[in-house]
């Protein structure tokens, strides 16, 4: 090889070097003195937040509310799973390549439980990752009211290669940190929601070779639900600073399509959201992009793709639940009743005696069943529904007896005649059998 080809080959070389080693103290410099908003400040949530604008605090109703409010969580009642891929600040001058990730599943339990795992990724390029693995668990207090919270390891690593491996300023090249958010989601109304988060609750330190503190972020976010279109505000506050997100999103052909829009700022930035989604049973297809409108400029923004996969028996209200057996219960008898009364009416058209008395059953059977439906809807009108309750009857009982019993007077027998008509003869109830006490 000619002498000249060599030099080049050399040239080039020690031009590949340079760029490695000033990305790498690019980074570190980025993640130790321009503020600490630089390391885990990016929401690596799905497409759909991402769309309307990073507002979802308030709204909180799918598996992204880990990255919003975790307390939110209890609103999902079937198993989800995400998987979710991002380009951030696409076309930079420099030609940076950045990436997100995101992948999570999470399980509702009876209740009004649910656990959520989850693992994102942000990098650039091999120079610089950021890892946060999550285990989230909300828990429905009351009817309006629920509280949630994540534990999350924290890990931040810068790349290295031959030649930073001998340089001393890169001896240590990761770190890892544990942190603990926690939120509050609160249904004001069948239209209002609010929500209140806290991230990053004990100040994780991520610096290396110094100490350098991940600070508080909080949330406060509200959501309203229209027959229009769902509308969401959020406000975060982190060391002094405010920020502001506005977005809504609609649906169409019957909510197998939506589209979403938002807007976010705050002192150094503002910028503009726009979202789609498609609903091909069992999956979601969302994609978002955002544009900013200060800041960096002369970009074709950042572009969010997600698949949410929904699957499993959605679980049913445990404020109802008791009620649904009962009612199960007396369909199969009715289904039972109604097959014996086709029977009977076929095979004995002469007899009309027995096909009454099963009609008079089945009625019967009806009307306690539009009863307990009827309790059932004014159970769940009540902020602390009871457990049904039922009495064996014995000998010597009677409606007063079993009124004064349980309510303290006599004077509820009617309640319970009304609730067992088919087990009283002549106002005595049947002893041995079971009494509702409403």
């Amino acid at each position: 090889m000619k002498k000249p080809e060599i030099k080049k080959l050399e040239i080039k070389r020690l031009r590949r070097k340079c760029f490695k080693v000033f990305i790498l103290l690019f980074a570190i410099l980025y993640s130790l003195f321009s503020a600490v908003y630089a390391a885990f400040d990016n929401p690596s949530s799905g497409a759909r937040p991402y769309g309307m604008g990073n507002a979802f605090t308030g709204l909180a109703d799918d598996i992204q509310a880990i990255f919003y409010n975790p307390a939110g969580l209890t609103q999902v009642r079937h198993k989800e799973l995400i998987t979710y891929f991002g380009k951030p600040f696409v076309g930079l001058d420099d030609k940076s390549d950045l990436s997100d990730g995101f992948v999570g599943y999470l399980h509702p339990l009876r209740g009004r439980e649910s656990f959520a795992v989850s693992v994102s990724d942000f990098r650039l390029s091999t120079a610089y990752n950021e890892n946060v693995a999550a285990l989230s668990y909300a828990k429905e207090i009351s009817k309006r009211l629920s509280f949630g919270l994540n534990m999350k390891v924290l890990r931040l690593k810068y790349g290295s290669d031959k030649y930073t491996d001998k340089d001393p300023l890169f001896e240590r090249n990761s770190r890892a940190s544990f942190s603990g958010d926690s939120g509050l989601f609160v249904k004001l109304s069948k239209k209002f929601y609010t929500g209140i988060s806290a991230f990053n609750l004990n100040e994780p330190n991520i610096g290396i070779g110094e100490t350098v503190r991940l600070p508080v972020r909080t949330r406060l976010g509200l959501g309203w639900r229209s027959k229009f279109a769902t509308f969401c505000f959020d406000a975060e506050h982190q060391q002094d600073e405010l920020k502001y997100f506005f977005g809504g999103e609609k649906s169409f052909f019957n909510e197998k399509f939506y589209f979403r829009e938002g807007f976010g700022y705050g002192k150094d930035f503002a910028n503009v959201s726009i979202g789609l989604s498609v609903l091909p049973d069992p999956f979601r297809l969302d994609y978002a992009f955002q544009l900013p409108i200060t800041g960096v400029k002369d970009i074709m923004g950042t572009h969010r793709l997600s698949i949410v996969f929904e699957f499993g028996k959605e679980l049913s209200d445990p404020y109802t639940v008791d009620l649904e057996s009962e009612i199960s219960r007396l369909e199969r008898e009715k289904a039972e009743l109604q097959k014996k009364l086709e029977t009977t009416e076929g095979e004995l058209t002469n007899v009309s005696s027995e096909s009454e008395k099963t009609k008079l059953q089945l009625n019967d059977v009806q009307r306690q069943k539009e009863q307990l439906e009827k309790d059932m809807r004014r159970i769940e009108s009540r902020p602390a529904p009871k457990k049904i309750t039922y009495h064996t009857v014995e000998k010597g009982d009677t409606l007063a007896s079993i009124s004064r019993r349980y309510y303290g007077t006599p004077d509820r027998w009617q309640d319970i005649y009304h609730s067992n008509k088919n087990k009283i003869e002549r106002g005595i109830p049947v002893v041995g059998s079971q009494l509702v006490i409403p």
